[in-house]
């Protein structure tokens, strides 16, 4: 996948996004149409193979972004 933004700028998004919420987690949303079939079974392939959401969404970008890196 191509860069769309350079590093630094990657960067500030990220210190805004830590002074934005109150919490421990800064919060990247991932929106599932209801009535699109295709993305219902991806959702519920999800949840069949992890019990974190979130989790799993983490460590197929780690794998991702690993495999870019090799190739």
């Amino acid at each position: 996948m191509a860069i769309v933004r350079s590093e630094e700028e990657a960067e500030k998004i990220i210190e805004e996004l830590m002074h934005k919420g109150n919490g421990k987690y800064i919060t990247q949303s991932v929106l599932f149409k209801k009535d699109s079939p295709q993305q219902i079974e991806l959702l519920k392939n999800v949840l069949m193979r992890s019990t974190s959401f979130g989790e799993y969404v983490r460590r197929v970008l780690i794998n991702n972004l690993s495999n870019e890196s090799n190739n």
